[in-house]
């Protein structure tokens, strides 16, 4: 017993590339209880064991989790599965939960285009459920700023700016549908944390080229914000009554009502950064939201978001490490969709962020109310520049009578005078019975002076040529073209009215060239 037991303790401990191996095997299988088996092992025991994954490694367990998914019928074992998947991010370490969702954002655009139409409601069910476990990931931090912005952006980068050239478009689109439905659950939410949730989507909207995408964020995001906005701006009107503090017009409404989106989207639309084909969009949503806000001033309605109370500590966050080609371990960097963020997407997010405390530094007294402008500034402005146009006027008034002398010295012919003359000259030419011919014809077109225009204009028989049918009509029997009538210039050059009667070919004679010698006739070809 002993011997056994010391053989045992010396059998060394399989790798952990076996297990993996053996596990992806295992998920893509087809029978259903091995298949729940590999899956209780990896998401209790294999992965919470494991410090940290290699991005491959990774990639090959969620290729096992996705063809699992795909074996997987019926609708209540396809949401009881989609559960334990999704509850894997609140199991795991911070650093190892947010590795294992951006691996899932790759991976669901890598295998987009091979899901069938039949197998698409439960992969919706899968990200909708996903985004939710990320929210709930965040709100269990108590909304902590910096979690927050990197969450966000892991959540942009493997979706709406991923690099990759995979066909998931269908992701993106699925994600800016279900957003404000999956997020309203979380709210109210004080305003920093909101700049960080609904912010980026303006920068979204901006650069991305896909037209489908931004008509997706248009219709579900910000059309939505401000139906309710404006719907919570009558009902503040009316003397807000029967409506709860949680209800979706309050929620939603101060949200499209105190977030400045009309700002934003103005400085979205002149930026360098923006497409050209979304500016129209943009624009348009920039108009609309400042005449929303404008209508809030003018009616003297006060609305402001109501911070959720929390009680929750706020945990401590943990480095997260990932390791580079080289093997050298990084701390505090994200790699999305198997490489590491754009530079540029990463300032873009954080000028978004910025934005609230960039316009608190701007100048009081020339901006106030959104826009309007204070009286005392405009009165002073109308003032310089009436001085400015006086000045103007006064060193322009010689120039303006040389150039009036000048006009009244030169003085043009009217029109109406040349016409008259030019209908004199055509009505003198048809008097003497002049022949109608080309020279003719030139000199009575009216032109810009009486001489001969060098314009000749070439004449179409086929532009001048009216086809009619027979009249009367010949018997239905016998099928003949129909006539053609001259019309306009062609009666000019001679041509007769009525049918126009082809003439027959003429048939050229051969010469009888007499044959001198012999007195025979010849016929010359």
């Amino acid at each position: 017993m002993v011997k056994r037991k010391q053989l045992s303790e010396a059998q060394p401990s399989p790798p952990v590339e076996e297990n993996c191996k053996s596990l992806i095997k295992k998920l893509a299988s087809c029978k259903q209880t091995i298949r729940d088996r590999s899956l209780r092992t990896l998401l209790r025991t294999w992965l919470p064991e494991q410090a940290s994954v290699p991005d491959e490694d990774m990639k090959k367990l969620w290729q096992g989790i996705f063809y699992c998914m795909w074996h997987a019928d019926k609708s209540l074992y396809q949401s009881e599965l989609i559960d334990r998947l999704a509850a894997a991010l609140h199991s795991l370490p911070l650093p190892l939960s947010v590795h294992y969702f951006t691996v899932f954002l790759f991976t669901m655009r890598r295998e987009w285009s091979r899901i069938d139409r039949l197998r698409l409601d439960k992969f919706y069910l899968l990200i909708r459920r996903f985004l939710h476990g990320l929210l709930a990931l965040m709100d269990g931090s108590s909304w902590d700023l910096e979690l927050t912005r990197r969450l966000m952006g892991i959540l942009f980068d493997g979706t709406f700016l991923a690099g990759d050239k995979f066909q998931g478009n269908g992701v993106n689109y699925h994600v800016a549908s279900v957003f404000v439905e999956e997020v309203r659950e979380f709210l109210p939410l004080r305003k920093e944390v909101l700049e960080l949730v609904f912010g980026p989507f303006v920068m979204v909207l901006g650069i991305v080229s896909d037209k489908v995408l931004v008509g997706k964020i248009k219709s579900n995001l910000f059309d939505e914000l401000l139906k309710m906005g404006r719907r919570l701006l009558d009902v503040k009107k009316g003397g807000d009554e029967g409506v709860a503090e949680d209800d979706d017009v309050v929620v939603l409404g101060s949200i499209g009502l105190s977030m400045e989106f009309g700002k934003r989207f103005y400085e979205m639309g002149s930026s360098p950064d923006c497409h050209q084909g979304n500016r129209k969009v943009i624009f348009a949503l920039h108009k609309e939201f400042l005449q929303l806000e404008k209508d809030m001033l003018s009616s003297g309605v006060e609305v402001s978001i109501t911070e959720a109370s929390r009680d929750e500590e706020v945990p401590e966050l943990v480095p997260m490490t990932v390791e580079t080609e080289a093997g050298v371990p990084e701390t505090n960097k994200i790699v999305a969709n198997g490489s590491s963020s754009k530079k540029k997407k990463k300032s873009s997010l954080k000028k978004c962020s910025k934005s609230k405390k960039d316009s608190d530094k701007k100048d009081a007294d020339v901006v106030v109310n959104h826009g309007e402008k204070d009286e005392s500034v405009d009165e002073t402005m109308i003032s310089d520049l009436r001085e400015e146009f006086e000045k103007i006027a006064s060193e322009m008034g010689p120039v303006r009578d040389e150039v009036a002398s000048v006009c009244e010295e030169a003085e043009p012919v009217p029109v109406a005078q040349k016409n008259k003359k030019r209908k004199r000259e055509n009505k003198g030419v048809v008097e003497q019975g002049a022949t109608v011919n080309r020279d003719a014809a030139e000199t009575s077109l009216p032109g810009p002076s009486s001489e001969k225009s060098s314009k000749r204009v070439r004449f179409a028989m086929k532009n001048n040529l009216v086809w009619k049918p027979h009249c009367p009509l010949p018997p239905q029997d016998l099928r003949l073209p129909p006539s053609a009538t001259p019309r306009g210039s062609a009666l000019k050059k001679g041509i007769p009215a009525g049918p126009v009667r082809e003439s027959p070919s003429r048939k050229t004679k051969k010469k009888v060239k007499p044959n001198k010698r012999k007195g025979v006739k010849t016929i010359k070809k």
